[in-house]
C-alpha cells in the first residue's frame, strides 16, 4: 500500500510537517532555504547550537527508538576538542554530555548494546611519550547514566594483536577512525593501527586493520588485515555492521598519505562462524573515497555499500547476499559536485536502500571549502520499485550525515551545518 500511495503520502507529509525556525546554518530568504525546507517531509532540529567546526559525528538507534549522537566540538580558540553525546527521543533532545577532552581527533563511533547502554569509541588514552599524538590509544567509553561515562582502553600498542611481523607489531598509535557494534552486550571495535604515526611507508602505507571484541574490562585483539610488507595502507576509514547470524562485517579503504587522508578502493571483510575473518575483498575500485564507504545489512538483501568517487562526484550503490559475489555498481548520482559523505541504511519493512548525501554545487570543480550556499542541500535517495527517488532533507546542506531508521520505519539523519559545525537532526514525523 505504501508503494502505490507514495505520491499521496509525500503530499500529506509536505502539508503536515512542522518546520524548525531556528537556523544557525547557511541559508536565508536570499538563497530560498526556508521556503524549500517548508516543502520537505523532514522536521529539522538543532541538537547543539554551540558545537563548532566540521568534525566527525556518529549516530545510533537504540532500544525504544532512542537516538544517540556522538560528536566533537572545538573549545574556544584552544587546541582542545570536547567529545560530546546526547540523546533524542519522541521529539525531545537531552543536554549535551561531556565524554572526554582531546587534542587529536580521529573519528568517532557510537552503538547501543541490547540493554540500551550506549558506548562511544574514539582515539583516547595517553601519548606514550609522543610529542604530537597526545592521544594514541583505542578508547571505548561506556555510559553509566545521564552525564556519567567510564572510559576503557582496549588497545595501547601495535603488538596487542601480535603477528610475529616486526613492522606490524611495532608502534604505539592504535585506535584511529574506530567503529563499534554490539551483539547483545559483546562489543566489536575495529580500528586502524598507525604504528608510530609519522612516516609514509613505515606507518601509513604499513597500517593495519585490527579489532578487539569483548568488553568492558576484558578484550580479545585480532589482526584483520595486515599491510606490513605489502604497503597496502589498510583500515583508513571503517564502516561496520552486524550481518548474517549476528556476526560483524565491515568495509574499509586504503590510505597511504596520513592518519586521515583521502582513501581509495572499497574492501569488505566479515567474521565467520568459527571466529576467523575473511581476507580483504575489493568490492569496488574507487580513486578517492572522501570520508569512506558506508556499509549496511538487511536480512533479505544482504550487504549493501554506498560510496562516492570524489574525483568524478559519482555516487554508487552495490550489494551482495553473501559478501562474496557483488552486483555491478549502480550509479545513483553524478551531477556537479555532490553525492558526498554518503550514509546507507535499509528500510526495515520494505528492504530498500536509502542513501543520505550532500550536494555542494552545480559546478563539478567545486571543492569542500567552496560550496554554493544557494545550491547546497542534504538529500536522501531511495530505491523504490527499481527507481532511485530523492527527497530534500535540509536545503541548508548537511556535512558528514549519518542515516538510520526507527522501528516505525521513519528515517532520522544526524549531520552538521556546513558553515558552522552546528549539530542537527532531521526526522520524518
Amino acid at each position: 500500500m505504501r508503494r502505490q500511495g507514495w505520491a499521496l503520502g509525500l503530499a500529506l507529509a509536505l502539508a503536515c510537517t512542522p518546520e524548525e525556525t531556528r537556523r544557525p546554518d547557511a541559508g536565508t530568504e536570499e538563497d530560498n532555504t526556508d521556503v524549500l525546507n517548508g516543502a520537505s517531509p523532514f522536521s529539522r532540529t538543532v541538537l547543539d547550537a554551540a558545537a563548532r567546526e566540521l568534525q566527525p559525528l556518529a549516530l545510533a538507534v537504540g532500544p525504544g527508538d532512542v537516538v544517540g549522537v556522538a560528536y566533537y566540538s572545538r573549545v574556544g580558540d584552544t587546541a582542545d576538542y570536547e567529545l560530546r553525546f546526547l540523546e533524542w527521543k519522541n521529539g525531545a533532545a537531552s543536554s549535551p554530555e561531556l565524554i572526554a577532552t582531546v587534542q587529536r581527533v580521529s573519528g568517532v563511533s557510537v552503538a547501543y548494546d541490547s540493554t540500551g547502554k550506549a558506548a562511544v569509541s574514539y582515539l583516547g588514552g595517553g601519548s606514550d611519550q609522543s610529542t604530537y599524538w597526545f592521544q594514541s590509544d583505542l578508547a571505548v567509553a561506556y555510559r553509566n547514566g545521564p552525564g556519567s561515562w567510564t572510559p576503557r582502553i582496549p588497545a595501547t600498542k601495535s603488538n596487542n594483536a601480535a603477528t610475529g611481523n616486526a613492522l606490524a607489531d611495532s608502534g604505539f598509535l592504535v585506535g584511529l577512525n574506530p567503529a563499534i557494534v554490539f551483539n547483545g552486550t559483546k562489543a566489536y571495535v575495529a580500528y586502524r593501527d598507525g604504528h608510530n604515526g609519522q612516516f609514509g611507508k613505515q606507518d601509513w602505507e604499513g597500517s593495519d586493520l585490527e579489532l578487539v571484541e569483548g568488553g568492558p574490562t576484558s578484550w580479545t585483539p585480532r589482526m584483520l588485515a595486515m599491510s606490513a610488507d605489502t604497503k597496502s595502507g589498510y583500515g583508513g576509514h571503517i564502516s561496520m555492521v552486524l550481518g548474517e547470524g549476528g556476526l560483524p562485517a565491515l568495509v574499509h579503504d586504503q590510505v597511504s598519505d596520513g592518519a586521515d587522508a583521502r582513501g581509495h578502493n572499497v574492501l569488505f571483510q566479515r567474521r565467520k562462524a568459527d571466529g576467523s575473518w575473511t581476507t580483504p575483498l575489493q568490492v569496488q575500485t574507487v580513486s578517492d573515497t572522501q570520508l569512506g564507504a558506508s556499509l549496511a545489512w538487511d536480512g533479505q538483501v544482504g550487504y549493501g555499500v554506498a560510496v562516492v568517487d570524489r574525483t568524478s562526484n559519482k555516487l554508487t550503490y552495490t550489494f551482495s547476499k553473501d559478501g562474496v559475489s557483488w552486483s555491478a555498481p549502480d550509479p545513483v548520482f553524478q551531477s556537479g559536485a555532490g553525492g558526498w559523505y554518503p550514509s546507507l541504511a535499509f528500510d526495515p519493512a520494505h528492504h530498500e536502500p536509502h542513501i543520505a548525501y550532500y550536494v555542494c554545487s552545480n559546478s563539478a570543480s567545486a571543492n569542500e571549502q567552496g560550496c554554493d550556499a544557494r545550491v547546497d542541500e542534504l538529500r536522501v535517495f531511495a530505491l523504490i520499485e527499481n527507481n532511485w527517488r530523492d527527497v530534500l532533507v535540509d536545503a541548508g546542506g548537511g556535512w558528514g550525515s549519518k542515516l538510520a531508521f526507527l522501528s516505525t520505519g521513519k528515517r532520522v539523519v544526524a549531520y552538521r551545518a556546513p558553515d558552522s559545525g552546528v549539530v542537527k537532526l532531521a526526522v520524518e514525523p
